[in-house]
């Protein structure tokens, strides 16, 4: 089972501080922003006369979603839904100040505003009230995160913010019913969820963007995913690292990205490339219901497929009779939910649409209504009917911000001409005239012929020149060829979802990504390789079961083994056959394979070794190598190979475990130091993803200096001539690798104890001598802990493992080879592929691979070090 964790209100120096102090819990004297009298028959309450809505509906209300990049931000909610924390963790993350409107207050007349507005009554409250609100606005409209009580909604408060809401983005918090009464501890659930419904239209209106915060779940140990047999992570200093991750995923796409707080997953190859410009993606499409009430597996969701499309419910005229307002506050409700929880659950973006049963005879206003509120939800992409006239559209499109619209022409029945109709091409032409991102064009197919038809209008939309990208195909089972060979972003179901109403009515996916692939690979569009890994010894390698268990996942008949030399000579000859993929390589030959590449990313040449390599097969033009989104393009295409290509997915490995194990409180920030134990070819890759990280002060210690040496100059040398990439050029006056003289040297005064650690020491000598090696006590006195990474894995129990458990409590968070070794080969298969890798499915294969290991072959196979020393 996993608690439930509403979230604490803390301020920002409890949060940063080392010093921890326990929250005290809402008093249960609040008072309630409810009348106590009902409003109507049915008795639920709505807001005390000082929170009127306005006059005009939220949806009728000017929004703007276009915002200069220092415009200060604003947060407002009810009571309990977590404001205070996101608010400090947004200006963390973008390093700005943070204002709360209710200290605000205190600091302007010495009290709070209970107890002014007792001793001075309403009005007089309320007059020094908007004074010193509109005051604190004015004085901090840049580079602020602005925390507001939702008193401060009460008489002109509410108009005030809706003018700042014009030029500032302002986001309307809110929360499941239950997640706010665990948090405050008053009122009773039924009261909650009254509350919501009564504020959400006078919220919505005062914003232009909405975020629901999922309560944390602090998992225990049966519901650990990874190494529950040897870790113990402590939830208590992460409670708060979900919350943040999907906060700062909406802030990207409200106000954008920062060198700082960049994606969690923006290293990997595939985030570079939005996903309509790729080919052949694939789209799961579920309901918010379906999400709900957990009729999906968020997991099976998401294998072999590149983003995830969730329909909303449309009611019929629920806008009608003031007395369903509340069955509409609650749909809404409960699309945020859905989205949030698919939102939490993976990298991929989300598309929002809108579905309806044919009877469904809700009005376009209403749709328009609905629609208007997916574009608050700020997802990657947004999908709206064309049969919307222009005058919904216009407004709704200006309002995108950087969300990516898919216009949508859905046809019920064939036009009188097919795909040569007017119709369809006139529906493109529309779309993009009106800045549409994507054109969806559908209809039934009523025999074979239909599906080259399509193909040909594909074309001629193609021959037309420049314009949004395409998605058509036919809808029915008689349609499935042709959804096959369309481009961009076609549906699929997941294999084990209903056929509910809504999916049937919106043309009822009829293939799984599985079945996709297997068509794509049966039409000889995609063609089965061959993958493998290549080094010293590697028949205890991890790699090929993670590998062939999500090309099998897929419906991908890749096969990938295994190939230990004493040489390179026969990786010179595997490379070149014409059904070579791509291959893995460990030690020794991280380095030694370069002298046969034709080229090398970025990143690669910064680390200074490849640990993947891929095949060219087409050149550019003149010669040379085509850049790297060409190269994803060219993945599983059979053919002579021209050259070949070196990457290092160790270094985003290990930044995505480092990123994934900070707490808010150890967020990367100028004064922050990280120590890098070691000096080989993992090391080099630490140092690497440490930089990318933002970390200014690096520090290498190993038990040979000279080597540690050499890679603190490798890097220093980089890092002054601007020669790497993920570093922010304004840092590199700043940022320095360092070396340690030993192990036993004191901790430097002048620099704070390390918050990030990664150790690259083998496990055992040449000889097989066990090492033994742990981190100085005295450096771990990081006050608020940090993350801990052990490479190696073998042994699963190392000595690093036993000290990092006895460190738990003071706040470190330890990851070891288990953690590595699927987000690196998460990267790989990307390369390998071109594709999104399934991801829990390869972590689960990892840990099952090995115990099976443990099982059959018993103790000897856990001393064999994975990342044993340099030959």
């Amino acid at each position: 089972m996993a608690a439930v964790h509403a979230g604490v209100k803390r301020s920002y120096h409890q949060m940063h501080d080392s010093e921890r102090s326990s929250p005290s819990p809402a008093s249960s004297r609040d008072t309630s922003p409810l009348r106590r009298q009902s409003r109507d028959v049915g008795g639920a309450p709505g807001l005390r006369s000082g929170f009127e809505t306005p006059a005009q509906s939220w949806t009728e209300l000017p929004r703007k979603a276009a915002f200069d990049v220092d415009s200060s931000l604003f947060l407002v909610g009810v009571r309990g839904v977590g404001k205070s924390s996101l608010g400090i963790l947004a200006a963390t993350a973008y390093n700005r100040r943070l204002v709360e409107s209710e200290r605000a207050f205190a600091e302007a007349t010495g009290t709070t505003t209970q107890s002014y507005r007792k001793r001075h009554g309403a009005n007089e409250y309320h007059r020094k009230h908007e004074q010193v609100l509109r005051h604190t606005i004015e004085t901090h409209r840049k580079n602020c995160v602005i925390v507001c009580s939702f008193s401060d909604l009460e008489n002109h408060g509410a108009a005030l913010l809706r003018e700042y809401a014009q030029s500032h983005p302002v986001i309307h918090i809110t929360r499941e019913a239950r997640g706010i009464q665990s948090h405050l501890r008053v009122w009773s659930l039924e009261r909650v969820k009254q509350l919501l419904r009564a504020s959400g239209p006078l919220l919505r209106s005062c914003s232009n963007y909405e975020f629901f915060n999922l309560s944390e779940k602090i998992a225990e140990a049966s519901d650990q995913s990874v190494q529950d047999l040897t870790k113990l992570h402590n939830g208590l200093f992460l409670t708060l690292k979900r919350v943040e991750r999907d906060f700062l995923k909406m802030l990207r796409n409200v106000i954008g990205d920062h060198d700082r707080e960049q994606s969690h997953h923006s290293a990997y190859p595939l985030s570079q490339v939005p996903v309509h410009k790729r080919d052949s993606t694939l789209s799961a499409v579920v309901t918010v219901d379906n999400i709900i009430n957990g009729r999906v597996d968020l997991d099976e969701l998401q294998v072999g497929v590149d983003g995830i499309e969730l329909m909303l419910p449309i009611r019929n005229n629920l806008d009608a009779a003031p007395s369903n307002a509340d069955k509409m506050e609650d749909d809404l409700l409960k699309a945020a939910n859905a989205f949030a929880t698919i939102r939490r659950s993976t990298i991929l973006p989300i598309a929002l649409s809108l579905t309806a049963h044919e009877s469904c005879t809700a009005t376009q206003k209403h749709r328009a209504k609905l629609m208007s509120y997916c574009f608050r939800l700020a997802p990657e992409y947004c999908a709206i009917d064309l049969s919307f006239g222009d005058g919904e559209l216009v407004p709704l499109i200006a309002a995108k911000g950087r969300t990516r619209v898919v216009g949508m022409a859905l046809m019920k029945q064939q036009p009188a001409l097919g795909w040569k109709d007017e119709a369809c091409m006139t529906a493109y032409r529309r779309a993009g005239s009106l800045d549409f991102d994507l054109v969806k064009i559908t209809m039934p197919a009523t025999d074979l012929q239909d599906n080259f038809a399509v193909q040909a209008f594909r074309q001629t939309v193609k021959d037309e020149g420049q314009g949004p990208r395409l998605i058509a195909y036919n809808t029915g089972k008689a349609g499935r060829l042709s959804m096959c060979f369309n481009n961009v972003l076609t549906p699929v179901r997941v294999p084990t979802s209903n056929h509910d109403a809504e999916l049937q009515e919106a043309g009822d996916p009829v293939l799984t990504a599985k079945e996709m692939f297997t068509s794509l690979f049966a039409s000889f569009i995609y063609e089965p390789m061959h993958f493998f890994i290549y080094g010293a010894n590697v028949s205890y390698s991890l790699s090929p079961a993670m590998h062939k268990a999500a090309y099998k996942a897929c419906g991908m008949p890749h096969s990938f083994g295994t190939h230990s030399s004493a040489t390179l000579d026969d990786f010179k000859r595997l490379s070149r056959e014409p059904h070579f993929g791509g291959a893995a390589v460990v030690q020794p030959y991280k380095t030694s394979v370069v002298p046969l590449l034709g080229g090398m990313s970025s990143h690669a040449k910064a680390i200074g070794s490849v640990n993947t390599i891929t095949p060219v097969r087409k050149l550019k033009a003149d010669g040379t190598i085509p850049d790297e989104l060409e190269l994803l393009s060219q993945a599983n295409q059979s053919g002579p190979v021209k050259t070949l290509y070196g990457h290092n997915t160790d270094w985003i490995g290990i930044r995505a475990c480092l990123r994934r194990g900070l707490s808010p409180a150890n967020t990367v920030r100028s004064p922050t130091t990280a120590l890098v134990c070691g000096a080989g070819g993992q090391a080099r890759a630490s140092v690497y993803a440490m930089l990318s990280l933002g970390v200014r002060n690096i520090f290498i210690c190993n038990r040979t200096r000279a080597n540690a040496e050499v890679l603190a100059e490798h890097y220093n040398g980089l890092i002054a001539s601007r020669a790497v990439s993920e570093l922010d050029p304004s840092h590199t006056e700043q940022t320095r690798v360092r070396v340690l003289d030993s192990f036993e040297t004191a901790w430097p005064k002048e620099f704070r104890q390390p918050s990030l650690i990664v150790s690259s020491i083998p496990t055992q000598t040449a000889d097989g001598t066990a090492t033994n090696f742990t981190i100085p006590n005295d450096w771990l006195k990081s006050p608020n802990g940090g993350v801990s990474i052990e490479l190696a894995y073998r042994p699963m129990l190392t000595p690093i493992v036993k000290q990092m458990r006895e460190q738990a409590h003071k706040g470190w968070i330890f990851m070891d080879g288990f953690d590595i070794l699927p987000e690196q080969a998460f990267a790989q298969f990307e390369l390998f592929t071109g594709r999104r890798a399934p991801r829990k499915l390869m972590r689960d294969e990892v840990i099952k691979r090995y115990r099976e290991e443990q099982s059959q072959q018993g103790l000897s196979a856990q001393n064999l070090d994975p990342n044993p020393p340099g030959r």
